[in-house]
């Protein structure tokens, strides 16, 4: 299981709600929705999806978690963050694993793009679907 996250000490302590997600998150080897989430924290007293959606949001904004897009779940980070990256992800469709990546070319890429064209990025998330090696690898699966 991963370390848990350390906020940087200039920041404000996690909330309950936050910890129990976040705990949570930083178990799971696949994303979770929110309302996966809100049911298996039900015990923990999270009784509403506002509670989860707050909770989601803050550690979003402090980069404690990613919202993946294409799946509407969270997962949480396991890179160092740091918000003037660009988050990177290989997504399996077979077993719904994420694996975060961290690709200086992709990086440099975005960088390029920015410089050349756009003032502003306002999304920098790339998410890459495909089979995973675990999953290609299991007998009667067809090798690429």
């Amino acid at each position: 299981m991963p370390s848990m996250h350390q906020h940087p000490p200039d920041q404000t302590p996690l909330t309950f709600h936050c910890q129990k997600v976040l705990a949570l998150l930083l178990q799971k080897e696949k994303p979770l929705s929110a309302y996966e989430i809100l049911d298996a924290l039900r015990e923990h007293g999270f009784r509403s999806p506002p509670t989860v959606y707050r909770a989601l949001d803050y550690l979003v904004k402090n980069g404690y978690i990613h919202r993946i897009e294409s799946l509407n779940s969270f997962i949480a980070c396991h890179q160092r963050a740091d918000h003037g990256d660009v988050s990177q992800f290989a997504i399996c469709k077979s077993c719904g694993k994420v694996d975060e990546i961290r690709d200086e070319g992709v990086i440099n890429s975005i960088k390029k793009i920015k410089h050349k064209f756009l003032k502003q990025i306002d999304y920098k998330t790339i998410e890459i679907t495909g089979v995973c090696r675990a999953c290609t690898s299991k007998p009667g699966r067809a090798k690429d």
